[in-house]
């Protein structure tokens, strides 16, 4: 099993990731996301680790992560099921 930190890490480098994140479009099908790529924890835990990912410090890759368009699904499944803008 893949621990959640490593699949945001991997979500990161992959296209097809990013693109199957978006297309969620409730917590089951999150859940169900996370179980189908053998991702150890709940949607509440991936959640909390996407928060705890935005508020901390930014490295020179996040920054150039998000400036490069890497981090859209990031920002779009936070707002869409946690409420939050980044």
């Amino acid at each position: 099993m893949k621990t959640i930190q490593d699949f945001i890490k991997e979500i990161n480098g992959s296209a097809e990731l990013q693109n199957a994140i978006k297309a969620i479009k409730d917590k089951d099908a999150l859940a169900e996301f996370l179980k189908k790529n053998d991702v150890e924890g709940t949607v509440e835990d991936f959640g909390k680790a996407l928060k705890v990912q935005s508020e901390g410090e930014m490295t020179d890759n996040d920054a150039e992560a998000i400036a490069g368009g890497r981090w859209e699904w990031f920002c779009d499944i936070t707002n869409y099921f946690w409420g939050t803008d980044l």
